[in-house]
């Protein structure tokens, strides 16, 4: 560098500082005299009009000063500003800003105002309330927003609002304060628009930042929203004061971008994030933790429209969500896909709906598992709504009563205000899966109706089915079934209603329309379908009655092939009847129509084993008239023909029964009777008659029968004819034989009692099955016997050995004693045996042979008299008398016992040959008593010995009285006993 050129910059660098200090000093100059010449009351007061235009209130201050540097503006210290009923400032200092020109010439116009340290408080007073027509349009919120945007360009075109640590307080009638600290503001206009920076701290967050930007010119705009740890609790609480839901959020925190073109709407994407949220409704609590929403705000004049890109509710998550506010008609809309878990998605519905709605799902538990698919919700002020979509699902949902959890593939869920209704449910329970619908009413009162497409039940279901209906495992179905619901309807109070069909594989379509109740079952139509089979049953049961209706042709092959066990006798039946049974009542029996079959098993209607073989009837007319039956009751067969016809009294036969043979115990199977009705007291005279009267059938049954058992007894063969009147039973047994003895005897019975009259004969009938039969095994006899008896009674049935009356004789000739207990109790009596020695007859295996036995007596007072006995045989001789309970077998017997076992019979016919022995002939007294089955001998002494007794010895054995025992003071005393 040239020293030209050195010296050439000095000398600028010179002028230039000159320059710069002229004009500061010119400046100073203008500070200190510019102040001189101001009108500064007139400055002031245009500067208080301008302040006071701005904030449309009133501006004081108690100090302003003008000042020039290092810009033109009014400090002013102490500042209040009021606005009538809407807010008041108090600042401790506001620099305004002026522009110079205009204050060189004595205005004063507000450029800008910074506030330091403001406190604000604002008071929004309430709009005037006025009456909409219900055709008034609500208001627009763009309209709103331009109309604030053109305000603000009106009173404040260029301007500049600087706020520093500032305090805000808004208050809204009706609304929780809103309080703002260390605010800082700053806001500018101009000829392009609006700009906002903003920063507060607050009660209701740590942290607030806000930037906006709107465009004078078209009012278009954008602004964006930070706000850390919000706490919105107080304005969920105000805003769902009226809900009966609640929503509790401890912190949340914001982010918010708005735009908006400002002339159609306005928009907003927001991301709002909290740790939990709790949802509460009378008393129950929901926790949602872990709870995040991002989506889009935009408004219109129309609605307030809320697009979720994602929701995430816990474990849930919602996506593609949206939410729509009409301000038209005040309606909610929205949709929404969702993945749900559904333990947590059930819990919040029952906690969260209505009681009536919670008290209905309160039967689901436990549920687990997740389903995805789509959402609606739509809600009015008077009803609301959501449906859902399953369109895929794992979840498991326990029902109260049901063996394992129900699982769902898929279906929709629609929960509104009344009820929920579910469709297309694909549900599958053990081996069991259905497609179906349901919908559960539950405003007035709970009502449950479903239906089902498809389905099938296994053989686990099935299995469960019938334990819990306790019905007969004879009755089993055989699995799988494909079934499908028309319609099944069931409410507290109300009958189960059922409309249903169902295919068995290889076996017959069944159709039902069913009504049930714990009281009585209804089945209105059961249709069985096949290549055999095509039958029409209807079966009402309600107590005592039952009414039935059959039509068509029903093949036992056909049922059979729906059973599990699949064991049905061949056959079927056929025709169409109607009928009417009351257990109650029998007599109300009614039918009509026609009906022929074969291999009819009736155990599952009348709960006895109970088969038709064969059947042909026709009803009609007031009776029914059997052609032919062939009955198997409980193993007994039995065949029947006849007619039943209706009469005043009830139903009256004529009938014939016949049957190869019949076990009593079998059709009256022991137990059977009432117990309590047996351990009742015989009742009173005058009481009232047995329920069994008046007789339910009236008329005339013939019986037939090769045999007719009872326990150990066995009438073979039997004829006999039944003639029934309402109060009268007569019984004719005119063929009959028990043990070997022919008993024809008529019964009466009437409510009095019943009247019993035999007239039995036998001749030289065999006595060892007759003995062994009556005494099970007791007594064993062989011989001829003849036998004549006149028996009555009248009575109780219970009575009838108590008042048994009649005559009884009997004999028995040559034959054999193997066993009686009576006789070997007597000699093996010490003197008897002593005194028969070698000569003793002996009860064994072969016996010993007699000569006679013989018995007359007769029936008295519940004993058998027996007036006349005799054993006579070769050994040893016997007389009695005395009498035998048949109510007890209790005994007491005089008897006198003669040994004849020392000499044969001719040497007793030789009264001279019998004297000189010296007595060897004595006989013996001795007592019976106790059971005669096995009774107590003991012996006696002469003065036992009665007149009759000794009648009968010298008449049945030929003794002469000499031979007899003395009684003591008779002229010659008997021998002693050797």
């Amino acid at each position: 560098m040239t020293l030209f050129t050195r010296s050439r910059l000095i000398r600028a660098a010179r002028y230039a500082a000159y320059a710069a200090f002229a004009t500061v000093a010119l400046a100073l100059v203008a500070a200190l005299v510019v102040p001189a010449f101001l009108d500064m009351k007139q400055v002031e007061a245009e500067l208080e009009a301008k302040l006071s235009q701005m904030v449309q209130g009133e501006v004081a201050w108690e100090k302003l000063e003008i000042r020039l540097l290092p810009s033109p503006r009014g400090a002013l210290r102490q500042v209040r500003a009021e606005i009538p009923d809407t807010a008041s400032l108090r600042a401790e200092a506001v620099d305004a800003h002026l522009r110079l020109l205009p204050l060189l010439r004595g205005r004063a116009e507000v450029a800008s105002v910074a506030l330091s340290k403001p406190v604000i408080r604002l008071e929004i007073a309430p709009q005037p309330t006025r009456k909409k027509s219900s055709e008034e349009a609500p208001a627009d919120p763009v309209e709103g927003y331009r109309s604030a945007v053109e305000a603000i360009r009106r009173f404040a075109p260029e301007a500049i609002l600087e706020v520093e640590d500032g305090e805000l307080d808004v208050r809204v009638p009706g609304l929780p304060p809103v309080r703002l600290r260390k605010l800082e503001v700053h806001a500018e206009t101009g000829n392009k628009g609006l700009e906002v920076e903003l920063t507060a701290e607050s009660e209701y967050w740590s942290g607030l930042k806000l930037s906006a930007q709107v465009a004078f010119s078209d009012a278009s705009g954008s602004a964006s929203l930070r706000a850390a740890e919000a706490r919105p609790q107080v304005w969920l609480d105000y805003f769902l004061a009226d809900s009966p839901v609640g929503v509790a959020i401890p912190a949340a925190s914001l982010r918010a971008e708005a735009r908006t073109d400002g002339k159609a709407k306005l928009e907003c994407d927001f991301d709002l994030g909290a740790a939990s949220v709790e949802i509460r409704r009378a008393g129950e609590r929901l926790q949602l933790p872990d709870v995040a929403l991002a989506g889009r705000v935009g408004a219109s004049a129309q609605e307030i429209a809320v697009q979720l890109k994602t929701v995430r509710l816990g474990a849930s998550r919602l996506a593609d969500a949206s939410l729509r506010y009409s301000l038209k008609d005040k309606s909610l809309a929205g949709l929404a896909e969702f993945d749900l878990d559904l333990a947590q998605a059930m819990e919040g519905t029952r906690r969260l709906a209505a009681q009536e709605a919670g008290d209905a799902l309160s039967i689901i538990d436990p549920v687990a598992g997740r389903a995805r698919g789509g959402v609606k919700l739509s809600a009015k002020r008077s009803s609301w709504n959501v449906a859902a979509e399953i369109r895929e699902s794992d979840s498991s949902i326990g029902i109260k009563g049901a063996p394992g959890p129900v699982k769902l593939a898929r279906a929709s869920v629609e929960v509104g205000r009344d009820a929920v209704r579910i469709d297309r449910a694909d549900l599958s329970m053990l081996d069991a899966r259905l497609l179906g619908s349901a919908t559960i009413a539950y405003r007035d009162r709970v009502r449950i109706e479903a239906a089902v497409s498809e389905g099938s039940v296994g053989e686990n279901t099935l299995a469960w089915i019938w334990k819990t209906a306790e019905l007969p495992p004879h009755l089993a179905l055989k699995a799988p079934i494909q079934v499908a619901v028309q319609r099944a309807a069931w409410g507290p109070k109300q009958p189960l209603d059922v409309q249903a069909t169902a295919q068995f594989d290889a076996g017959p379509a069944v159709a039902v329309e069913l009504g049930w109740t714990p009281a009585a079952l209804d089945i209105r139509r059961a249709a069985v379908k096949d290549a055999r089979s095509d039958a029409v049953i209807a079966l009402r049961e309600k107590g005592s009655l039952l009414e039935g209706k059959f039509s068509g042709s029903l093949e036992s092959a056909s049922l059979a092939a729906a059973l599990k066990a699949g064991q049905l006798p061949s056959g079927g039946a056929s025709g169409e009847l109607r009928f009417t049974f009351d257990r109650q009542h029998p007599e109300r029996i009614s039918a009509d129509g026609k009906l022929k079959g074969e291999a009819i098993d009736l155990e599952w209607l009348l709960r006895q084993s109970v088969k038709i073989d064969n059947v042909d009837l026709q009803a009609g007319g007031g009776g029914v008239r059997i052609r032919e039956a062939a009955v198997t009751w409980a193993g007994q067969r039995l065949k029947l023909q006849g007619e039943v016809k209706h009469g005043a009294g009830g139903p009256v036969i004529d009938a014939q029964l016949d049957s190869p043979g019949v076990v009593l115990d079998a059709l009256l199977p022991r137990g059977a009777e009432d117990p309590e009705e047996n351990a009742k007291p015989p009742p009173a005279e005058g009481r009232a008659a047995s329920k069994l009267w008046p007789l339910p059938v009236t008329g005339r049954i013939a019986i037939r029968a090769d045999y007719v058992q009872s326990g150990r007894y066995k009438v073979a063969p039997l004829v006999a004819a039944f003639v029934l009147e309402s109060q009268r039973a007569h019984v004719d047994l005119q063929q009959a034989q028990l043990c070997g003895i022919s008993l024809p005897l008529t019964v009466e019975a009437t409510p009095e009692g019943i009247a019993l009259e035999a007239h039995i004969a036998a001749h030289k009938q065999g006595l060892e099955e007759t003995s062994r039969c009556l005494t099970e095994r007791g007594v064993q006899i062989t011989g001829n016997f003849d036998l004549k008896a006149d028996l009555r009674a009248r009575g109780r049935l219970r009575d009838f050995a108590r008042n048994l009356e009649g005559t009884v004789s009997a004999e028995s000739r040559d034959g054999r004693v193997m066993k009686f207990a009576l006789l070997g109790n007597i000699l093996s009596l010490k003197g008897v045996s002593d005194m028969l020695k070698e000569g003793a007859p002996k009860t064994d295996s072969e016996g010993f042979s007699y000569r006679s036995l013989s018995a007359k007596g007769r029936f008295e007072a519940g004993r058998f008299i027996i007036d006349e006995s005799a054993f006579n045989s070769s050994a040893v001789g016997l007389a009695a008398t005395g009498w035998i309970s048949i109510v007890d077998y209790q005994s007491k017997l005089s008897v006198l016992v003669a040994p004849f076992a020392r000499v044969d019979r001719l040497a007793r016919k030789v009264p001279i040959v019998g004297y000189i022995f010296g007595g060897a002939f004595t006989s013996i007294p001795v007592g019976v008593s106790g059971d005669i089955r096995d009774p107590r001998v003991v012996p006696l002494g002469p003065s036992a010995v009665t007149s009759e007794l000794l009648g009968i010895f010298e008449r049945t054995l030929k003794l002469p009285a000499e031979l007899l025992p003395q009684q003591k003071g008779d002229s010659q005393a008997a021998p002693s006993a050797p």
